[in-house]
């Protein structure tokens, strides 16, 4: 009887809902037919939040902003944006009432280090230079942090429930790259045409080629261990048909940080072959940038002999990565580095505050380092550096501590390969080699402010987390 009535609800609702369509249409009141999609979305995040986030993976590359990128800090993106707000309010809710809180997260070094992040960037806000910038930056880095990270991190302790959300994206990433190579066609493929075919879905080539860039390792492990997934052939091959569709996707992108990044994950996929372990991997860095600081003047000196210069033939591109001569786009780049070590230098411990560069670097610039892609306002782009922006914004601690997010992550994905099997190991790895890709990337380019970025960005971090959980839970039981 109470299937009887449920069913008959169910049929009740999508009538009602469907005449309610046909009088908007007859009357001509057009705007009105998002109601119905709005309250189903209102009671589809408060009922099923899972389906919610579901969509959201999928939609999420396919969002569209209002407002350019170039113009602004914060932007609101359609239809992602609203929901996203709607789930940060309903978990903050949750939060403030519920009598029992669960914390198993914050065992994980990875979580307290992200809160310890936004604890000093909230800090360096209050004492910004730009308050109300720096307000908004917060704003839209918690619902991130939230919903993406803590929540996605309870929900990601089901294994399902991670696949599910990763194909989601996948999915949505194919669109979006089938839509961008067929604008591209019609512009021969040629290199100008590359930087703009995405839009309106994206503003740019590198926003685009970093956000393919995420799901590249993913499909690459599918394809090698999805038999661990129990994936069947079919999928395994699919994977693998995937993993060039995206290749070619990003050779044609001519993004130069992802074609690198791609390579940095692949490389250390090796390392985790080979059983390397994260200590030496870390040693391996600091011998690397122990060798490049003691060579300096030898590294300047043959990159100056470089004269490649951003091309249409994909070879000549990738050589142009070491012009710091005459590409313009690479002295650029110098320019706003240099830009935010003059900012850190004069505020070196609270930083300009977050969200602040794009709007005071300008006055940092120096002549003879300006571009023909430079302005003198300095209020066109970013700072080209995930890792150089919260120096310049939040000072020596707040690099520090984003600094640590990266080694921290890289550590449980190290770790996860030599202590794991089957299922956990192999999304762990996924997800790892994912973030491999963007923290190379994040050398050259920030876009972490983004949706295309952050939500891959800290839900990959939420399934190395939720694995982390589920782990040290079966650790502790069988201790007991």
């Amino acid at each position: 009887m109470g299937t009887f009535f449920t069913t008959n609800r169910v049929y009740v609702t999508a009538l009602s809902c469907l005449i309610f369509c046909f009088l908007c249409i007859y009357a001509e009141l057009y705007p009105l037919l998002l109601l119905p999609v709005g309250l189903f979305a209102i009671w589809s995040t408060i009922i099923q939040p899972k389906y919610t986030l579901y969509f959201l993976a999928f939609a999420t590359p396919l969002s569209v902003h209002l407002i350019d990128e170039r113009y602004s800090t914060v932007n609101l993106s359609l239809p992602t944006e609203p929901l996203i707000i709607l789930i940060f309010i309903g978990v903050l809710l949750k939060f403030l009432t519920s009598k029992r809180l669960n914390l198993k997260d914050l065992k994980v070094v990875l979580s307290i280090l992200l809160l310890a992040d936004f604890g000093w960037l909230v800090v360096t806000a209050i004492n910004s230079t730009m308050p109300l910038i720096s307000a908004k930056y917060v704003l839209m880095k918690s619902w991130y942090l939230v919903v993406f990270y803590f929540l996605l991190s309870r929900y990601f302790q089901r294994y399902d429930i991670i696949k599910r959300f990763l194909w989601f994206f996948i999915a949505s990433v194919c669109i979006l790259v089938i839509y961008t190579l067929w604008q591209h066609s019609q512009e021969g493929f040629g290199r100008a045409a590359a930087y703009t075919a995405m839009r309106p879905f994206l503003p740019d080539h590198g926003m685009y080629a970093a956000c393919i860039s995420f799901v590249i390792p993913v499909l690459f492990v599918f394809a090698i261990h999805g038999k661990h997934l129990s994936y069947s052939p079919l999928v395994r091959v699919i994977s693998w048909c995937l993993f060039f569709f995206l290749i070619v996707a990003v050779a044609l992108s001519f993004t130069r940080a992802s074609w690198v990044s791609i390579v940095v994950s692949l490389v250390l996929y090796v390392f985790l072959l080979l059983k390397v372990r994260f200590h030496h991997v870390m040693l391996l860095g600091c011998v690397l940038i122990g060798f490049l600081f003691s060579n300096l003047d030898d590294i300047e000196t043959n990159l100056s002999r470089n004269k490649k210069e951003s091309d249409d033939n994909i070879e000549n591109h990738l050589q142009s990565v070491g012009n710091v001569t005459s590409d313009p786009s690479n002295l650029e780049r110098i320019n706003r580095w240099s830009c935010a070590v003059r900012m850190f230098e004069e505020k070196p411990i609270m930083g300009w505050g977050p969200g602040t560069y794009t709007f005071q670097y300008g006055q940092f610039q120096l002549p003879h380092q300006m571009t023909i892609i430079s302005t003198n306002a300095g209020k066109l782009g970013g700072i080209h550096s995930e890792y150089l922006r919260p120096l310049a914004e939040s000072g020596l601690i707040g690099a520090f501590l984003f600094l640590l997010v990266v080694l921290s992550v890289t550590y449980l994905g190290f770790k996860h390969q030599q202590v794991l099997v089957g299922i956990p190991k192999v999304l762990s790895l996924a997800a790892f080699l994912g973030l491999v890709t963007y923290f190379t990337h994040a050398l050259l380019n920030n876009y972490s402010e983004f949706d295309k970025i952050a939500v891959p960005l800290y839900s990959f971090m939420a399934i190395i987390t939720a694995i982390e959980i589920n782990y040290r839970n079966v650790e502790e039981d069988q201790q007991e």
